[in-house]
């Protein structure tokens, strides 16, 4: 081999080195993300066999995104715009636990105790009500096994470069950026606590939404500037006030939000607009 095929071998192999080295050090330090375990919180969460809460989870699965992700089945798919495989709740159940369930939904956690929140948008269910929570464990619960078995997500290369660079976040950072929708007492309750979950994946739990330029979610204050009629239309039909089709928004609406029921989606609103008026200054409208 003359002197140029060994320069030429020299920097392949120099290149083959660096590739290799940069790979160990993603997979290490991610690793070291990945795979730290956090404590367990304690759960009180016991499903139930009442057909009244069963039937309260099959009607709160789609509103809350549990069917977009792993199916209107819960048998998991693959999610083209994650690039990954959602579980099956339907084989889960019989390894899960109830408090497992809880762990995973509201604290982003597995059973051993290493974060979920990277594909489980567990951050925004954090202030789901247990009765709600108990009603969609108890719904899973009643549904036989069916379909394949899909094992836990994994990380790839782009995955591991995205959680070791923090564009990824783990279960520790993600929580303490959601906040509490703003309480305006014991009459808006219910509908508060709908909103921080069934909104609070795209609009923050506080609904305050992500601060950036359209078509960015935006705070939803903008509910008191909407008539009921033109919100209901809306959340029924993902029509916004002149019939405009908004990104991403009226998908959700007719996918998710069009599920609630006429009086669930009359009480959303008037908490929305009730809101969005005490935070702006605005005046009902006549």
């Amino acid at each position: 081999m003359g002197t140029v095929g060994k320069s030429i071998a020299i920097a392949l192999g120099a290149v083959v080195a660096l590739t290799l080295a940069a790979v160990a050090y993603v997979y290490i330090g991610s690793e070291r993300i990945v795979a730290h375990r956090y404590r367990l919180p304690p759960s009180q969460i016991r499903a139930s066999r009442d057909p009244s809460v069963i039937a309260l989870g099959k009607h709160l699965v789609r509103p809350y995104g549990c069917a977009d992700c792993h199916r209107p089945n819960l048998q998991g798919t693959y999610i083209a715009d994650f690039g990954m495989t959602s579980r099956n709740l339907t084989r889960l159940a019989a390894t899960f636990s109830d408090a497992d369930f809880d762990r995973a939904i509201r604290k982003g956690l597995r059973p051993d105790g290493t974060s979920v929140a990277e594909s489980m948008p567990s951050d925004s269910f954090q202030y789901m009500p247990d009765g709600d929570l108990t009603a969609i464990v108890s719904y899973i619960r009643s549904l036989k096994p069916a379909g394949a078995d899909v094992p836990a997500p994994s990380y790839d290369l782009k995955t591991r470069w995205d959680v070791l660079q923090g564009t990824k976040k783990v279960v520790q950072a993600w929580f303490p950026l959601q906040k509490p929708a703003l309480d305006l007492g014991p009459r808006h309750a219910r509908a508060r606590q709908m909103a921080m979950t069934a909104c609070g994946e795209c609009h923050g739990t506080s609904l305050g939404g992500q601060g950036g330029p359209p078509p960015s979610p935006p705070n939803l204050t903008i509910v008191a500037s909407y008539d009921r009629a033109d919100f209901l239309k809306f959340m029924h039909t993902g029509k916004a006030a002149g019939n405009r089709e908004l990104p991403m928004m009226s998908a959700v609406a007719r996918v998710r939000i069009s599920r609630l029921s006429d009086a669930e989606l009359n009480a959303l609103y008037d908490y929305l607009a009730a809101r969005g008026r005490r935070l702006t200054g605005m005046t009902a409208a006549p």
